[in-house]
């Protein structure tokens, strides 16, 4: 990656600051001294890929935020606010992420940072976030270690952690004959996010015939090394942790070298319109029959009321179907929901207090439990099982769900749960 790297500021159709009257009309919410808060406002902060090599997929989280929170607005904002939200690409990079965030504190005056992505780009600037006191928002990333009040009382997940999703892996794995019975490899992501898969298939009794990884910044590699390696070793399943690009570059240089294993991938990087995208016209013999652990009601399921409706707020913003769509649109719906329970007089200390108290109250089309309290902010808990089919669409094969903790011990437990409906017109 060049060392002279641009730094791009999104607008995302975001609401234009304008004068605000010294007068408050009645009834409207009261002004809050925190920044990025006002009688009319609050500002909300992101960091995340847009440009470069980990973009594919995570590019088209933030505009779909957007059109969740145009659509709040036009429906009168949250406590008589609008959503103004301020977008910066840092390309995956922690150094520009530093900058970038420094940026949205300083310069836009943010009240709080929302869904943040990537382990290593915000592992540089957690620590100031906390320092600071500013609300820092359903991370876009698995690393277990941002799941810490005591360190992070600010920080909050929202997505299962890597550990959870490696102990749900290890489970389903365990339990089902056919793939118990074949050797398996792992392939991950250097630094946390393959530490905590490791952590989670440590805890969760599965031993892995060989090991091999790439660096979190080669994820266009075409990968031949590790390919020949896992072959050599005669690997029968391959467990997968990286991107989404990454994903596509494995499964590409597989079929070249005529690797076929069965495939087992990470959530993150399974996203089938994107893979669908770079590997072409081959995509769904490729994708056919790798299992991969999901959270949330199947993208297809057009007949649930949290998939209808979000993908009726994607259309209508002219934006593209897909997981990372979805997902934009359906963390925005439950920060707004966190923001409403902040109360009218809004300041961070009262979004802090409502996620910690309030959680658990809401909607989501999350299919399994969020905990999030003042000694534990894992958010999401688990997954069930899911499989590619023909089409290059994952469908649900376990009923259950398996849930677990993030913590280096412990398995993952078979569970049922069932989600609360939509608020009336999906808003908070």
């Amino acid at each position: 990656m060049s060392k002279v790297i641009a730094t791009r500021v999104v607008a995302l159709g975001a609401v234009a600051a304008v004068g605000l009257s010294l007068a408050v009309p009645a009834g409207a919410a009261a002004p809050a001294a925190d920044p990025g808060v006002s009688a009319t406002e609050i500002v909300i902060g992101t960091t995340t890929p847009l440009t470069g090599p980990a973009s594919p997929g995570y590019k088209d989280i933030a505009p779909a935020a957007q059109a969740y929170f145009n659509y709040v607005n036009s429906k009168g904002g949250i406590n008589g606010r609008k959503i103004k939200y301020v977008v910066y690409d840092d390309q995956y990079n922690p150094g520009l992420t530093k900058k970038v965030t420094n940026q949205l504190i300083l310069r836009d005056k943010m009240f709080a940072l929302f869904g943040a992505l990537g382990t290593p780009t915000h592992s540089a600037v957690v620590a100031d976030l906390n320092r600071r006191g500013i609300p820092d928002v359903f991370v876009n990333t698995g690393g277990s270690s941002f799941d810490n009040p005591r360190k992070y009382p600010t920080t909050f997940p929202y997505f299962p952690s890597y550990t959870v999703e490696a102990k749900v892996m290890s489970y389903y794995i365990k339990s089902t004959a056919d793939l118990a019975s074949k050797k398996a490899c792992l392939f991950y992501q250097d630094g946390e996010f393959g530490e905590d898969a490791a952590r989670g298939f440590n805890a969760g009794g599965v031993k892995f015939a060989e090991t091999v990884s790439y660096f979190s910044g080669s994820q266009v590699s075409p990968f031949t090394a590790q390919i020949t390696k896992l072959k050599s070793a005669g690997c029968q399943l391959v467990v997968f942790f990286g991107v989404t690009s990454a994903t596509a570059q494995l499964l590409g240089t597989a079929a070249r070298s005529q690797f076929a294993p069965t495939w087992m991938i990470t959530s993150v990087g399974s996203d089938p319109t994107v893979l669908g995208a770079s590997l072409g016209s081959s995509a769904n013999a490729l994708l056919k029959g790798i299992y991969t652990p999901s959270w949330i009601v199947p993208i297809q399921d057009t007949s649930n009321p949290f998939v209808s409706q979000m993908k009726a707020i994607a259309t209508a913003s002219g934006l593209s179907w897909n997981f990372y769509t979805y997902y934009g649109i359906n963390t925005a719906y439950v920060l707004s929901q966190a923001l409403k329970a902040g109360g009218k007089n809004l300041t961070r200390a009262s979004l802090i207090n409502a996620l910690n108290t309030k959680a658990s109250t809401f909607r989501s089309a999350a299919v399994v439990p969020m905990v999030i309290s003042k000694t534990s902010h894992q958010g999401l808990t688990g997954a069930y099982m899911g499989q590619y089919n023909s089409s290059g669409q994952v469908e649900r094969l376990t009923s259950y769900i398996m849930t677990a903790t993030s913590s280096s011990s412990g398995t993952a437990k078979k569970a049922t749960y069932r989600p609360g409906s939509p608020t009336p017109k999906l808003l908070p």
